[in-house]
């Protein structure tokens, strides 16, 4: 008897977590709808506020931010960090301790969505499982939330959460849970289309900055 209930708290147990990351066709039309709202082949420059919450420190930092994107590529400017992408290389860099870091993200490597976000949704379908969650209360608005979790689980982060407006179907807010315990909600303040950016933009200039130290990370 004993074993028979462990086995039916077992299959119990599958089941939940089949309903959780089941596939869920009703996160399509809006999804589409975000994804045509950032076109590949155009500019955006985005205004952002930040919350970056340390659930095991219980400490909260609050903070905006700029956004460049164009396609894959982007630079973003965070307080005293900026992050280029040029589509190949990432560039961290920290213009306080006047360094920089330069990486080259995996494609097949789970953290490649984290460094190249807008793949999160252009290839949502190929990279997660998601979940409708209709409507729910996000800062104090009705707002549809969605949620993506990642089919490989050996990545940085556990899950996804995306705000989109009910009628206007844009994207408006997401949450970026990471499994060290820290909590990063972006909110778009304004996304201004049709921008002419430079692809030149997109990389890390040494001559704007002479005295940053150029630090190549190790494949």
């Amino acid at each position: 008897m004993y074993q028979m209930g462990k086995l039916v708290m077992v299959i119990a147990g599958f089941c939940i977590l089949e309903t959780v990351y089941a596939q869920d066709e009703r996160v399509h039309p809006y999804m589409q709808a975000v994804s045509e709202q950032f076109k590949m082949e155009e500019g955006y420059e985005i205004q952002m506020d930040y919350i970056r919450e340390d659930i095991m420190q219980e400490s909260t930092s609050e903070g905006d931010g700029t956004i460049w994107m164009k396609g894959l590529m982007y630079k973003m400017i965070v307080d005293e960090y900026i992050v280029y992408f040029d589509g190949v290389k990432l560039y961290s860099q920290n213009t306080g301790t006047e360094e920089v870091y330069v990486s080259t993200p995996d494609p097949e490597d789970p953290g490649y969505l984290q460094s190249v976000p807008i793949r999160a949704i252009k290839a949502y379908q190929q990279d997660f499982k998601y979940q409708f969650m209709g409507e729910s209360n996000f800062m104090g608005k009705q707002r549809v939330e969605i949620q993506l979790y990642p089919l490989d689980l050996t990545g940085p982060y556990s899950m996804l959460k995306l705000y989109i407006h009910p009628s206007t179907m844009k994207l408006e807010a997401f949450v970026l849970k990471h499994k060290e315990g820290i909590n990063y909600t972006m909110i778009l303040t304004s996304v201004e289309d049709k921008q002419k950016l430079e692809d030149s933009s997109f990389t890390f200039d040494q001559q704007a900055y002479p005295d940053t130290e150029i630090i190549e990370l190790l494949d």
